[in-house]
């Protein structure tokens, strides 16, 4: 017995290498071309550069590379075993499947801790770094700051949260915008606009934005502002509720070395990056939730056609958080239906293994794409639809586990 899972181990690992080395080479290619070759090209980037921005890449593409090279090694090795009836010779000298797929599934579990290392701290880091590398020599452009359903809280006395934008030449039009101004403790105003644009002085660093068809909530006008509209006083409440054409705040300035632009995207933060964040995020929200648009009856109904959708930052936190945590169960889900899988495809080709390891790939990442796009729709939890292919790949292998250790 000893002899034979020495002899899988070995054949697993081995295949497993080979498939990897394929599967990373394909995926850091492509960054690679997208990004690095441009600047190769344009004489922006050396070869050193390069060979830096490559090693960074490593440990993103193996995310990926593992689990899809983990389940296409369990198909090619039982796909054989099966074909050239290795498998009705085991069986006949009384080994169970189960026992059979033993060490194959303890190099799951293995690589699965492994991928949870890389996946939570080690590639963030890399990605991170990789993405400050490209921007020291492709300056990005400082619209890009603003994302839509990411809280832009950076900017001193000035919160802003937008829901869409499209870039026409220069100019950035904006989606659903809603802007908080104040002064330490002190809220000034609020505004409220389904439209407007965003542009940026690359030079001076700053960004212009223009709010159309706004709504403005305050505790009490102020003369220091040249806003011609009419208001109105809110019954009982204190505060005035203002509409005009169009407002444009005094412009932002953002250096390129502040923290804000240094700050790592959501889906480049570690592990305890986003567990920061989430503490901020629920923070933010917290005292979002205490300023007078959110008491004020009359103006929640004024604003309810454009603003339906509650604010929440936290969701898209939680969604990458158990992204990370899911990836790391992938190389054992896809390794529990490999294995029956693998028996019943009851070929030695190789296309045949690489084909439904392809469609599985696709099925599970497709759970990922569609939790990754709801991530602004709390109210369908896409943080827990991450976990989906992950019990349903574990379920459905238990079951074909059974049947094909009962039939063997």
């Amino acid at each position: 017995m000893r002899t034979i899972y020495v002899y899988l181990t070995k054949q697993t690992v081995a295949t497993m290498v080979m498939t990897v080395a394929v599967f990373a080479f394909v995926l850091l290619l492509g960054n690679i071309m997208k990004e690095i070759l441009t600047l190769l090209v344009n004489g922006q980037a050396s070869l050193w550069l390069v060979l830096k921005a490559f090693l960074l890449l490593v440990p993103f593409v193996l995310v990926f590379a593992l689990p899809m090279g983990m389940l296409t090694a369990t198909l090619l090795l039982f796909g054989r075993l099966s074909a050239d009836q290795e498998l009705t010779a085991m069986r006949a000298g009384g080994i169970s499947l189960i026992s059979l797929s033993t060490p194959v599934l303890i190099i799951s579990m293995l690589m699965s801790v492994l991928c949870a290392w890389i996946n939570m701290e080690i590639a963030p880091y890399c990605r991170s770094t990789y993405k400050q590398l490209i921007r020291e020599v492709k300056v990005g452009e400082l619209t890009d700051l603003l994302q839509p359903n990411v809280p832009m809280t950076d900017i001193p006395g000035q919160f802003i949260h937008i829901k869409g934008k499209r870039k026409v030449g220069d100019t950035v039009y904006l989606k659903g915008i809603r802007y908080i101004k104040y002064d330490g403790e002190s809220y000034e105003y609020e505004i409220f606009a389904p439209g407007g644009t965003i542009q940026a002085n690359e030079e001076t660093s700053q960004l212009f934005m223009t709010m159309t068809n706004y709504t403005i909530l305050r505790p009490k006008p102020s003369s220091s502002e040249n806003i011609s509209v009419n208001s109105n006083e809110l019954d009982s409440t204190g505060y005035l509720l203002f509409k005009g054409e169009q407002f444009a705040p005094d412009p932002f300035t953002i250096e390129r070395d502040s923290e804000l632009f240094r700050k790592p995207k959501l889906h480049h933060m570690s592990f305890k990056q986003l567990q920061e964040e989430l503490v901020e995020r629920t923070k933010l929200t917290e005292d979002i939730k205490a300023l007078p648009s959110f008491k004020i009856e009359n103006l929640r109904a004024e604003l309810e056609e454009n603003f339906k959708k509650p604010f929440d930052p936290i969701t898209p936190v939680k969604v990458q958080m158990h992204r990370q945590l899911a990836f790391s169960y992938a190389c054992f889900a896809f390794t529990l239906i490999g294995i029956p899988l693998g028996i019943r495809a009851h070929r030695r080709e190789t296309s045949i293994g690489i084909a439904i390891a392809l469609m599985l790939v696709a099925v599970y990442y497709g759970f990922v794409v569609l939790a990754n796009a709801l991530e602004s729709h709390s109210e369908w939890a896409p943080h827990l639809i991450m976990w989906l292919p992950n019990f349903l790949f574990q379920a459905i292998g238990c079951v074909l586990m059974w049947r094909a250790n009962k039939g063997m």
